[in-house]
């Protein structure tokens, strides 16, 4: 009777739990839960100056993908600047997974404004339902664009050219001023000039020459096309901000200009497309910092034809800007330090240096406490032909930097460094080395180890007029590393090897356009990954 009355119980009980089953599967769907999944994963892969690679899991059922993006804000989406959509069918999984929510997309946005920060909403539509899923969302910001291409200084002016198909509106330049402070690290103020809005013949020709500026003085610039930065470029006017600046005409006795200028720091300013002619140019002991600065004038330095330097006392400062100089031929060094008379820092920025029978510089002094020698954004060809070398540091009481660096080389002799005294820093940077016409045995000789030295970023070119390149003159492995520097095919090492640069399976002609002759813009069907990475800058296309 018990278990009779136990079996009546349970059946009760299941089918009142039928009926309440019926009743449950008959209860409306809360409208806002029927949608799509949002992605489970939404984030930045990549940004580049005008552009972003976004990275994102699918959604079960979408069709398509919608993005809005928003300028200027941080997740507020209140600047929408466009809205762009992904339709499923037209796109490639970047890792396909079994699941859909597991399979990872990948796409890239353009047209973006560099230097901008951006907020992205991302949500997943089934076109045929019309069901949505909700946002996710994230920020980033685009990187500095920069599409000024050259930036040329002059003594009172600047030469600025960029991309003329990229759309630009307005410039900005201002003057940065540093406040010493006691006790306080120093700070730098701009002090802005008056914008200058692009006239069209200005757009179309990508190019602007800002004058007025002060001789010697670091200055800023920005290209805006409306609110959006695309570029910006820190420049040092060339000359000296204090003593005398003396404009040179191509009939001026220049020696006689030096000898009657005052004592102190000297500027002379040569204009650009005009050939200067001087023989011995002397630097009388009056001068104490003498900046010898070419003004660019329609893409061409003033020509200064000339023997060699002569010191007549021990200077500071020897600086020589933007001037192509070449050799007469009549001296075998450009500068050759004995005894007492010199210099402490000597650089040569942004020059053409030709035709000089031995050595750029050589030094035979046991007198001279040297502090630099700069070589910066230079073209120096035909040097060394005669043996020596591009620098032979023969002596000196000491030297503390050799810096050579966005630089080409075009036929060097011997080496493009001798060098006899100990150093604490040897750098040889960004630049491209290429002989056709001459054999170099070796590319260094360091009688006395540096203590410091790096050679990276440079590529090593040319046939070497069919003769193998030793890296040194002896043994520099354990201390030198050539990591970070490429050699092309026809560019044969001898026994002593380029320890650890990459070996290019491409020869000079099919890597550049016409280095025989000057020219080493890398040809686009080289497809050389160190475009706009390693060698001189002024030949990157990238």
């Amino acid at each position: 009777m018990k278990i009779r009355n136990f079996y009546y119980i349970l059946l009760g009980i299941f089918a009142f739990s039928v009926i309440a089953c019926e009743e449950a599967n008959e209860w409306e769907v809360d409208p806002s839960h029927d949608r799509l999944f949002r992605s489970t994963k939404f984030e930045v892969k990549e940004t580049n100056p005008t552009s972003a690679l976004l990275s994102f899991r699918g959604v079960t059922n979408a069709t398509k993908y919608v993005f809005d993006f928003s300028e200027g804000d941080s997740l507020l989406f209140n600047n929408i600047v466009f809205t762009t959509e992904l339709l499923v069918d037209t796109m490639n999984a970047y890792n396909k997974e079994a699941s859909e929510i597991k399979t990872e997309y990948r796409a890239l946005f353009t047209d973006l404004n560099g230097t901008t920060r951006y907020s992205v909403r991302m949500k997943a539509v089934n076109g045929d339902t019309g069901m949505e899923s909700g946002y996710v969302q994230l920020c980033f910001d685009t990187t500095d664009e920069q599409i000024f291409t050259t930036v040329t200084p002059g003594t009172t002016s600047v030469s600025l050219n960029w991309q003329a198909e990229k759309t630009a509106t307005r410039i900005e330049y201002g003057e940065l001023v540093k406040t010493e402070i006691e006790g306080e690290e120093a700070k730098t103020d701009t002090v802005w000039a008056t914008p200058h809005e692009l006239t069209s013949t200005e757009k179309q020709a990508g190019e602007l020459t800002i004058d007025g500026l002060k001789p010697g003085t670091n200055y800023i610039t920005y290209i805006f096309n409306e609110k959006a930065r695309r570029g910006s470029y820190k420049f040092k006017t060339l000359g000296s901000s204090k003593g005398t600046t003396i404009s040179v005409k191509a009939s001026d006795d220049i020696n006689a200009l030096l000898a009657g200028a005052p004592a102190g720091d000297v500027t002379l300013s040569f204009t650009g497309g005009q050939t200067y002619e001087v023989g011995e140019f002397t630097i009388p002991e009056t001068v104490t910092n003498l900046y010898i600065a070419g003004n660019v004038v329609g893409g061409k330095m003033p020509v200064l034809n000339m023997t060699k330097f002569v010191f007549s006392a021990l200077m500071d400062n020897f600086y020589v800007q933007y001037m192509d100089i070449v050799s007469d031929g009549k001296s075998q060094f450009m500068i050759e330090l004995g005894g007492s008379t010199g210099f402490k820092n000597v650089s040569f920025e942004g020059c053409n240096i030709s035709e000089i029978p031995r050595s750029l510089i050589r030094t035979n002094s046991g007198d001279l406490e040297v502090e630099g020698i700069v070589i910066n954004n230079c073209f120096i060809k035909n040097v060394g032909l005669s043996g020596y070398g591009l620098l032979n540091i023969g002596k000196l009481k000491s030297l503390s930097t050799i810096s050579i660096t966005n630089t080409t080389l075009l036929n060097i002799g011997d080496q493009i460094m001798d060098l006899r005294v100990q150093t604490d820093k040897v750098t040889f940077t960004q630049s491209i080395f290429c002989n056709y016409d001459i054999n170099m045995p070796k590319l260094l000789r360091l009688d006395k180890q540096p203590k410091e030295i790096t050679v990276t970023g440079v590529i090593f070119t040319g046939d070497n007029k069919g003769g193998k390149m030793n890296s040194g003159n002896s043994d520099y492995s354990k201390y030198l590393s050539f990591a970070g520097c490429y050699l092309t095919s026809d560019f044969q090492e001898n026994d002593k090897k380029f320890t650890d640069a990459q070996i290019l399976k491409i020869s000079s002609e099919e890597l550049f356009e016409d280095p025989k002759n000057g020219d080493f813009h890398f040809k686009p069907e080289a497809k050389f990954e160190g475009d706009g990475k390693v060698g001189d800058p002024r030949w990157w296309t990238k």
